[in-house]
């Protein structure tokens, strides 16, 4: 097993809490690696903001449970650039892969085009940060939620 490229890359995590309200004490945002989350996780990648993964951002977002319950102790979703931080309300681990230096060190960069990833990956990596399973899917489909929870089923069991 190898260890997952980009695994210290790192990304831009907007805080779930931040609001005006709370803009005094809280953070807005924090630099993090997937390799400062642990445990197994599984990393699921969106293209950026708008209609190509809305739909899956939410189904993501509501059955944290079922990846949780496939083996996968962090789910971990990493977008392009252009995410509005409403979209990622209630999403604990949101990272926005800002340089595309994940993208480019997993081969999902679209060239040309900062904010978008060329496909869309589901990554479970191990414990110690190797990677033991990746489905791609082209960047215009959906992935189902079976689709996604199964590449955690069959990593993690």
């Amino acid at each position: 097993m190898a260890t997952l490229p980009g695994i210290d890359v790192k990304m831009i995590k907007l805080n779930p809490e931040w609001s005006v309200e709370k803009a005094a004490n809280t953070p807005l945002e924090a630099n993090l690696s997937v390799n400062d989350f642990k445990g197994k996780r599984l990393i699921i990648t969106l293209p950026g903001a708008g209609g190509f993964c809305n739909k899956e951002c939410d189904l993501v977002k509501e059955n944290m449970d079922k990846f949780k319950g496939a083996g996968a102790d962090e789910v971990i979703v990493v977008v392009g650039t252009d995410i509005l931080s409403n979209a990622g309300r209630g999403m604990d681990n949101l990272l926005q892969d800002v340089d595309l230096e994940f993208a480019k060190a997993n081969n999902l960069g679209l060239d040309g085009v900062k904010s978008r990833y060329l496909n869309r990956s589901v990554i479970a990596v191990d414990a110690d940060g190797n990677q033991v399973a990746r489905e791609d899917a082209p960047l215009l489909g959906c992935r189902t939620l079976d689709s996604l929870v199964n590449v955690a089923k069959n990593a993690f069991n």
